[in-house]
């Protein structure tokens, strides 16, 4: 089964794999990753990684421009009794750093279904830096020939 362009380009932006700041090698595994997913039991599981990644970040949202935005609450308490109510307290800072943990568990998990790493993941992320120099991509179809200058130089200069 194949992924449609938009649940790939969900899992870029949920994975970190912008273009320009991931390596060349990264990006093909996370390409060919996706372009060879298995059967349906695997597709569905990703859709439903992708959406639990969506819930995850919209928790991290701690202001909002929606009508009916409530930030998320860290505390909860019900009182049941004659009149049933729930007392409600949010504490941001605390808030934030928790639904970031959160957020964070849900990309590991599509980027272990995947196989590749996840560069929004702090420790992973720093060998985006680390390896961006140390790959060859062939851009030319065909056989890698790493004399192509020298066989043009000589070439020209020496007929």
């Amino acid at each position: 089964m194949q992924l449609s362009e938009f649940n790939k380009s969900r899992i870029r932006y949920h994975l970190g794999y912008y273009v320009v700041s991931v390596p060349a090698g990264d990006y093909a595994r996370l390409e060919e990753a996706m372009n060879s997913v298995p059967d349906s039991i695997f597709h569905d599981k990703l859709v439903y990684q992708i959406g639990r990644c969506d819930a995850a970040e919209r928790k991290t949202q701690l202001a909002s421009y929606e009508d009916g935005f409530q930030p998320p609450s860290t505390r909860i308490e019900g009182i049941v009794g004659d009149v049933d109510r729930t007392i409600r307290s949010s504490n941001v800072k605390e808030s934030l750093k928790v639904w970031d943990e959160v957020y964070l568990y849900e990309t590991n998990r599509l980027a272990h279904i995947l196989y590749v790493p996840n560069y929004k993941d702090p420790f992973q992320a720093r060998y985006r830096y680390e390896r961006s120099g140390a790959e060859f991509i062939q851009a030319l179809p065909g056989p890698a020939d790493t004399a192509v200058g020298a066989n043009i130089y000589l070439h020209l200069n020496y007929r």
